[in-house]
């Protein structure tokens, strides 16, 4: 088919002044992160789940990698085929009618290697040897998906020739596949508005745990060699590096190319290397080697060369997808997502024109003496997104767009509806570009009539204790994830005015216990909720630098804590407040308050607060609770005196009708533990939904005249009206999912 003519570069997106921008202008996105279409469902179903995600608040998707596979390698489709190719394809044009971006994740994945594919490059030298080990690995599992997450051959790609050519050879076709309901290559769309090369390697991490000793000998050998050669050129003599490191292990030779890749991150049996190396097979071969066995020298030179590798690696990859086409060139590249808590993988990042990383948090504790145990809210501690160090709060880099790749509170969890409010409070502190929601689920079928009435999933494969990480048939989190949308799109609230820079150097990068910032660590979460933070990496400098007030840990106890003036966390009595010119916001136990009502500077009162808990629900709200997030949020970006539109959201909490729990197995003290938490959940539950309403008053002075719509969690209309005396009752008896507010005209 004829390709579409290539649109105009201000459609794209691009990174201007450190910050995401279409058409000149700043632009932020609020993600979902959904299943991909099945082979041969109806137009219908696919126009539907669209919908949803608009009326939800989305306007960006990250086209979810699991069912790629084939997209970009089967992709000679015709228009209306019912092939996945063919659905994948109406989905995104869908999407993109629908004035969605999309967050390109299709270059992740990209199949696998085998002996036929020795060709990629010429170099008659190794290629019987390369044949021979590829071939050999075929039933090896841990081979099995050469380029695909966690698979141990993943590795090899940084550093093999072939396995490096390839993955970019397989990038192509996925970048070349067109679209025949846009009629433009995937390389030049513009509704791509950002790419991602990578989705989680942790290549730095399992590198420095050793993984790569569990490869073939030949990968592992080729690993070697680029290791003596990067110390034979910074040293030059084996002399040299001797004086340097003061000395050298048994078997061990510059001269000889054997010197073994350690100390790594943990004690190490030097053995593998050994063996593939030939250096010493007797001396010390079962001999355990850690960090505190070598220098510092030593250390830092295994921590620059890794780093040196991986860079240039993504450099290449990023240089070759620059060149495919309009939109891989003008929108920014990600070179990886999933950094945790290391100081060399931001280093990483920080070469890439964006920086994306993550968090899950947990709803439950595992101490029995906590006062809302089991469950946990993070309103009554100071602020912070994750169980001990941070994840999200302390990586952002002035000049560089900020994204959370993926983002969620487990349910259940009693306390889940200040979680929205939580992110778009650090998102405004920090500034964030983007934040992708894990995850919305599968499509549904639009002949339902009421689709959306199912049981929460609170299962995400964990054993036996329900962690789910899904929202899709979540009424309560989805309706403070809608004002928060509208705060987070629509920059409602103003970032940290000054925020502290953490500036690294060299001897920092280069150290291996500072991998994990070491103690410094430790003042990023509270000087990040008083002041906001930047984070900077310059192996160019020696020492490192803090511009601006620190709070260190032990001093994070006062109370409230206010970044800005509009926000304020009271942890003591557990609540957040925005109050912002087009935001007015309560989230919190309203027991704690201290006052029947909040009035907020924009004119906004809340007022006559109930909750109904019905009859059936597993963990009601308690009097001495009343935990509740009202919002009252500006839909246009006006403040509410001007705007056209506006978003209420009132909501308390909900669980399936018959969960329950053994309190006495959690055990677990954060999201992962599902081993220690095992035999937790005696039932998850089932359908109908058991839902807290919440009953309000809202003086609205600034909306009077404003007409309203009440929907239902399917979006069905429920009731209509005017403010005519700008107040707005919610009745605790009505089923109300969210209200719209809209300027009528006449008086």
């Amino acid at each position: 088919m004829a390709l579409e003519q290539i649109p105009p570069d201000s459609e794209y997106v691009t990174v201007k002044d450190g910050h995401l921008s279409r058409n000149g202008s700043r632009v932020r996105f609020w993600g979902a992160i959904t299943n991909m279409p099945r082979a041969n469902m109806p137009d219908a179903d696919l126009v539907a789940h669209v919908k949803r995600l608009k009326d939800l608040g989305f306007n960006l998707f990250r086209d979810y990698w699991q069912s790629q596979v084939d997209f970009g390698f089967n992709h000679e489709y015709s228009k209306g085929d019912g092939s996945l190719s063919d659905r994948n394809d109406f989905l995104l044009a869908t999407l993109k009618k629908e004035g969605f971006a999309i967050w390109g994740s299709t270059l992740n994945n990209v199949g696998h290697a085998t002996a036929a594919d020795v060709s990629i490059i010429n170099d008659p030298a190794t290629a019987d040897a390369w044949k021979q080990t590829v071939a050999s690995q075929g039933t090896d599992k841990r081979w099995e998906g050469t380029f695909e997450g966690m698979r141990i051959a993943c590795l090899a790609r940084i550093w093999d020739p072939r396995l490096h050519a390839l993955g970019i050879a397989r990038m192509k076709e996925r970048a070349d596949h067109v679209n025949h309901y846009t009629g433009l290559r995937v390389a030049d769309d513009p509704m791509f508005a950002l790419w991602e090369l990578h989705n989680e390697e942790w290549w730095f991490g399992r590198m420095m745990g050793g993984q790569f000793t569990q490869l073939p000998e030949f990968f592992q050998k080729e690993l070697y060699a680029r290791w003596n050669a990067f110390l034979k050129k910074k040293y030059g003599a084996e002399q040299r590096l001797k004086d340097a490191w003061l000395g050298l292990l048994p078997g061990e030779s510059l001269d000889k190319c054997t010197v073994l890749l350690l100390p790594l991150r943990s004690d190490v049996s030097s053995r593998p290397q050994r063996l593939a190396l030939g250096a010493g097979h007797s001396a010390g071969i079962d001999q355990k080697y850690g960090p505190d066995d070598f220098n510092r020298t030593r250390g830092g030179d295994v921590i620059e060369f890794l780093l040196g590798l991986v860079i240039q690696h993504k450099k290449a990859e990023n240089d070759s997808v620059a060149s495919w086409g309009k939109s891989m060139r003008l929108a920014p590249k990600i070179w990886d997502t999933g950094i945790g808590y290391e100081l060399p993988q931001q280093y990483l990042q920080q070469h890439a024109d964006a920086i994306a990383h993550c968090t899950y948090i947990s709803g439950f504790h595992h101490d029995p003496t906590y006062r809302r145990f089991p469950w946990f809210s993070g309103l009554e501690e100071p602020p912070r997104m994750a169980w001990n160090d941070p994840w999200i709060e302390h990586n952002r880099m002035e000049g560089k767009p900020y994204l959370v790749y993926e983002i969620q509170m487990t349910n259940p969890s009693k306390y889940r509806a200040e979680f929205p409010m939580r992110v778009a409070s650090l998102g405004a502190i920090q500034d964030w570009d983007c934040v992708n929601w894990h995850i919305f689920g599968p499509v549904h079928h639009s002949s339902e009539k009421r689709p959306y009435d199912k049981a929460m999933d609170y299962d995400a494969s964990f054993i036996d204790h329900p962690q789910g990480l899904h929202y899709q048939h979540d009424e309560v989190q989805s309706s403070a994830m809608r004002a928060a949308a509208e705060i987070f799109k629509h920059d409602l609230l103003a970032p940290a005015p000054h925020p502290t820079t953490f500036i690294f150097g060299k001897k920092s990068l280069y150290t291996m216990r500072m991998i994990d910032y070491a103690g410094i660590g430790k003042d990023f979460m509270p000087t990040t909720y008083r002041y906001g933070m930047r984070l900077l990496i310059d192996p160019l400098r020696d020492g490192d630098e803090i511009i601006g007030p620190v709070v260190h840990s032990r001093a994070y106890e006062s109370d409230p804590i206010r970044p800005t003036d509009e926000i304020t966390y009271d942890w003591h009595r557990g609540y957040l407040l925005f109050d912002a010119p087009a935001a007015a916001m309560y989230t919190g136990f309203f027991a704690q308050y201290g006052s029947p009502s909040v009035a907020f500077k924009n004119g906004v009162v809340v007022r006559d607060i109930v909750i109904h808990n019905p009859p059936e629900i597993a963990y009601p709200v308690k009097n001495d609770e009343m935990y509740v997030e009202v919002a009252v949020v500006s839909a246009d970006g006006l403040p509410l005196a001007r705007c056209s539109s506006a978003v209420v959201s009132a909501v308390s909490t909900s669980f399936n009708k018959g969960f329950k729990l053994d309190e006495s197995k959690l055990r677990g003290e954060f999201i992962w533990c599902q081993e220690k938490n095992r035999g937790a959940t005696v039932s998850v539950g089932e359908a109908p939904v058991q839902v807290a309403r919440v009953g309000v008053t809202l003086d609205l002075p600034m909306l009077k005249g404003m007409g309203y719509v009440e929907r239902d969690w399917n979006m069905e209309k429920i009731g209509e009206g005017r403010l005519t005396d700008g107040v707005l009752k919610i009745s605790a008896d009505k089923k109300i999912f969210y209200i719209e507010l809209k300027r009528m005209p006449g008086p």
